[in-house]
């Protein structure tokens, strides 16, 4: 591949449930975009990016492209393809300079990451059962009649109730029970929460947290999930409105790895 005189870059996490794209000039981001990722990774992938093309009004030729995420693999259309810890990891020094650990909470997996400079020194990840993930949120919210808008509205009640099983499948059969037992829907919401950070927990744990702790993922945006991690790790966690874009950023910024090689 020639090496293009550019200082423009897209970087693109291509999620389970979202596609999130970045573009990037001289090191600032300039066009941010999110869509559903929905039955083709691949098309929304493509979508991303030439919306982001079009919004800065640059050619596809002048610009770097880094596709990463759960739907990457495929993706011939990139210039690379970088795994999303990788990604995550690097993202999360643009978002919080000198992280140390970030948290990822995605739709398919979860994630614990230990970072120094942006680099990956060790990582710990989640990705053969739903307990844990935004996907065990949305059955749970479904199950209780509720879209995910709703299953915040009812966080905000800062009510819980214990749910004793860690398996995604079992759990949906307790909130059933629970509803039937005359737990309302605002202390069940707040037990899904509990269970998402104990199985993330167990993940971290197998690391060494160390502050500053930055929460990644689409479940960055639910102050109290970062209110039940502050509670479980005993730090400070920090959320950033740009915390869902962070394999995004990260896969952008490859443009300046590659430069240093």
């Amino acid at each position: 591949m020639n090496h293009r005189k550019t200082t423009a870059s897209i970087g693109i996490d291509c999620g389970s449930a979202a596609c999130k794209g970045i573009l990037l000039m001289d090191g600032k981001i300039k066009e941010k975009e999110i869509r559903p990722t929905g039955w083709s990774p691949k098309t929304t992938t493509r979508e991303v990016l030439e919306e982001l093309l079009r919004r800065a009004d640059l050619p596809r030729e002048d610009v770097y492209v880094v596709v990463t995420g759960y739907g990457r693999l495929g993706i011939d259309f990139a210039d690379r393809i970088v795994t999303e810890i990788t990604c995550h990891a690097l993202g999360a020094e643009h978002i919080a300079p000198g992280v140390r650990t970030v948290i990822d909470i995605g739709g398919q997996d979860s994630k614990a990451i230990s970072v120094k400079d942006g680099f990956v020194t060790s990582f710990q990840m989640n990705d053969k059962c739903a307990a844990g993930t935004g996907r065990f949120l949305e059955m749970s919210a479904h199950r209780m009649g509720a879209d995910l808008y709703e299953f915040s509205e009812l966080l905000k009640a800062r009510k819980t109730c214990s749910l004793s099983s860690v398996c995604a499948v079992f759990a949906d059969s307790e909130i059933i029970s629970l509803l039937a037992s005359g737990k309302t829907r605002e202390e069940i919401a707040g037990g899904v929460i509990h269970s998402v950070v104990k199985r993330v927990m167990a993940l971290a744990f197998r690391i060494e947290v160390e502050s500053p702790v930055l929460l990644t993922g689409g479940l960055a945006e639910l102050s109290v999930l970062k209110e039940v991690l502050e509670s479980e790790i005993g730090k400070p966690v920090i959320a950033s409105p740009w915390s869902r874009y962070a394999g995004a950023i990260g896969a952008a910024r490859m443009i300046e790895r590659r430069k240093e090689m």
